[in-house]
């Protein structure tokens, strides 16, 4: 067993370089992978020291059944999570909302691109469809995410008529709150975003009053696949949670 902890302590430590390698310190989560590092790292030794044959049976038999628990409550969770990445809508969509995310000097990021070459063979495959590209400028970008977005769109070949901006919003609760002010009434909805964040989106636009809604899933980035599993069990449990106390 200590062997196993150290082994996987290596393996968060080292993943944490990677991605520090691959896309900088774009997110202040990925510092839960040293975290979890030294978490593996303590158990590993208290192992080695034998301090859990120590404890009485009772404490170990709860520390136990609270970590099985843990366990089986964040496989379900990541279930309901890459379920919803992999469902498309079965009808096609009158609008569909493509939520921003990170934009550098150079243009999206590698996640954004993702999402808007998905909504981009949307768009192609449903002639009909008008985009809303959904995310405001934050401290550390250059323009407006919607802005980065619909220049994308159009140097791929979309025509400026098909694409709605939507400029104000800073997270998915405000991506969404705002673009369901541009969509008529009863009109059919889709949602892009990479896989993971499907199930969270969904979610939150059944609170907002989306009535004929889907996820539209664009693939994810693979090296950071891991990092945003986990980031968005939190954000899932976070946003469910919210709902149930102030439900809208």
């Amino acid at each position: 067993m200590p062997v196993l902890c150290f082994a996987a302590g290596l393996v968060c430590l080292a993943y944490f370089i990677l991605l520090l390698i691959y896309s900088g310190f774009t997110s202040a989560f990925y510092l839960v992978w040293p975290f979890m590092a030294a978490g593996f790292f303590l158990s590993g030794w208290l192992f080695k020291i034998h301090f859990w044959q120590h404890l009485p049976t009772a404490v170990r038999a709860v520390i136990l059944l609270l970590c099985s628990a843990g366990l089986i409550f964040f496989i379900g969770v990541e279930g309901m999570i890459l379920k919803a990445s992999v469902q498309e809508p079965s009808s096609p969509r009158e609008y569909v909302i493509v939520l921003g995310a990170h934009v550098r000097e150079s243009g999206p990021s590698r996640a954004l691109m993702l999402r808007l070459d998905k909504a981009y063979e949307y768009a192609i495959a449903h002639p009909d469809t008008i985009l809303i590209v959904s995310g405001g400028q934050g401290n550390n970008e250059p323009c407006a995410e919607s802005f980065a977005m619909q220049a994308y769109l159009e140097e791929k070949g979309l025509p400026a008529d098909r694409i709605l901006q939507e400029d104000q919003s800073s997270n998915t609760r405000e991506n969404l709150t705002f673009s369901k002010a541009m969509i008529p009434a009863g009109a059919s909805v889709g949602i892009v975003s990479n896989g993971f964040h499907i199930c969270r989106a969904l979610h939150l636009a059944k609170t907002l009053g989306f009535d004929d809604v889907s996820g539209i899933p664009a693939s994810g980035d693979l090296l950071t696949q891991p990092a945003n599993l986990l980031r968005e069990f939190f954000a899932v449990v976070k946003d469910f949670w919210l709902v149930r106390q102030s439900p809208e």
